[in-house]
């Protein structure tokens, strides 16, 4: 997914409830460790993007370069977590 916002954007990653901050015109990637042909959801709403891993596989979020994004990556102080 890519923020193509002027602010930041947040992505959650669902069952495990961590988040992942994008900066305008960032792209970070959800990769699952199932073969399943539909292995998650996707729900854009105002607070965000939220993927649901559907298969209960691992999944981890990475950016362009394929480095892993951790959970709390360049969340603002203010954001509730």
């Amino acid at each position: 997914m890519s923020n193509e916002t002027e602010g930041l954007l947040c992505l959650w990653v669902e069952p495990w409830g961590t988040d992942h901050w994008l900066r305008p015109g960032e792209e970070f990637t959800v990769v699952t460790s199932t073969v399943e042909e539909s292995p998650f959801n996707v729900v854009v709403h105002d607070q965000g993007v939220t993927v649901w891993v559907n298969s209960g596989a691992d999944a981890e979020v990475v950016d362009r370069t394929g480095t892993a994004v951790p959970c709390g990556h360049q969340r603002p102080a203010d954001a509730e977590n």
